[in-house]
């Protein structure tokens, strides 16, 4: 096969006759050397000619293949595919771990899932699924964050529906799904601006767990599906607020949907039930809170939202910062902009690190503008 060009099926072959332990001779492992060679799979080749040398002592190969960076047993393999996959290098922690799986190492679902999470955020979902399958053959259980991962990494190349049949695989294989797993989906929901499905999916999240009032789940829905938006986020903080470890993430990310979606007024209607329930916003909340009332025209809201985060101790990122001052100097509002720059300031905003180019060409012109109109006739 190897000379025919057929080098894959080759491997195939091979890995199959390891897996049910038939006896390779030299002249196996020679022709697939050979043919790993031929299309350029130096690396593999070298390992694989270690293993021929070494046989079955997997200790001995090990240290062999990888000098001075040992991997010994789980745990150091578990290490060393986070190192790789933390500097970026997923590929070779990918071939780390199918090298040494049948050496000897026995990689459990943990280690699998770091290389399978690092496929999925570089958009490589094909890897990410050949590993979920090997992670499978040698006996092991996709757990939450397996298929969490899978599914975050689905929606980041746009296939929903994929993701949502892993979604549905993992609940009918048995494995339960985290509340991870449920603000994942929500916040691609969200993304595409389905806010009512994404709601539903914390109420589904909710009726799952043990002891949950279903009949108050049930006026929940009905009040999101009148749109009674205010009578729906409360009743299910009422509900939430039960549960022994509150989440916030959820209605943070509500927030941020209908932002997305346009809807300002119901995003401060949110807000503003947050905060009278003293629930802590995120920054992303602020800066796309702010944002959309800026794309609304809605800027004396805006302002009010931006002081707010002064007044809570929270900086945001130079974007948003100029994007706002931009907003306000465009529609004639220097004076605002002015003073908005003060309270920055009073709470350490650094405007030589803060302020862009543009930003600071319009103050120029609006400051020089008032320092004109103030000077005295004559």
């Amino acid at each position: 096969m190897c000379k025919n060009g057929l080098v894959g099926e080759a491997r195939e072959i091979f890995n199959e006759m390891e897996k049910f332990e038939c006896f390779l001779s030299v002249v196996t492992f020679n022709a697939l050397i050979d043919g790993l060679c031929k299309v350029g799979e130096l690396e593999e080749a070298h390992l694989l000619f270690y293993k021929m040398e070494i046989g079955k002592n997997p200790s001995l190969f090990l240290r062999l293949s990888q000098g001075t960076d040992r991997v010994l047993d789980s745990a150091s393999l578990q290490t060393m595919v986070e190192r790789l996959c933390e500097s970026g290098l997923i590929l070779k922690a990918y071939k780390l771990l199918m090298q040494l799986a049948d050496s000897g190492v026995l990689p459990n679902t943990r280690t699998y899932n770091i290389p399978i999470n690092g496929f999925s955020k570089e958009g490589n979902i094909n890897g990410a699924f050949k590993l979920f399958k090997e992670l499978q053959l040698k006996g092991h259980s996709p757990d939450s964050v397996t298929h969490g991962t899978l599914i975050d990494g689905l929606q980041r190349v746009d296939r929903e529906e994929d993701a949502f049949r892993v979604f549905e695989q993992m609940t009918k294989s048995g494995c339960t799904p985290s509340s991870a797993v449920y603000k994942s989906l929500m916040t691609w929901s969200c993304r595409k601006n389905k806010i009512s499905f994404a709601f539903s999916l914390w109420l589904k999240y909710l009726t799952s767990l043990p002891d949950q009032e279903e009949e108050t789940i049930k006026v929940v829905e009905e009040h999101f599906e009148k749109g009674e938006l205010e009578s729906a986020v409360r009743r299910l903080l009422e509900l939430d607020f039960k549960l022994k470890d509150f989440d916030s993430a959820p209605y943070n990310i509500w927030l941020i949907g209908l932002c997305q979606a346009g809807k300002p007024d119901e995003a401060l209607k949110v807000f503003s039930i947050l905060e009278e329930w003293g629930i802590n916003v995120c920054p992303p909340s602020y800066v796309m809170l702010i944002h959309c009332l800026c794309k609304e025209q809605n800027l004396d809201q805006a302002i009010n939202i931006f002081c707010h985060t002064l007044e809570k101790g929270i900086m945001l990122m130079p974007r948003i910062c100029n994007y706002l001052l931009q907003c306000l100097l465009s529609q004639g509002k220097a004076n605002y902009a002015l003073d908005l720059l003060n309270r920055m300031n009073s709470v350490g905003y650094d405007f030589n690190v803060y302020l862009q180019r543009t930003t600071k060409l319009l103050l120029r012109g609006h400051w020089n503008t008032r320092e004109t109109e103030n000077v005295s006739p004559g």
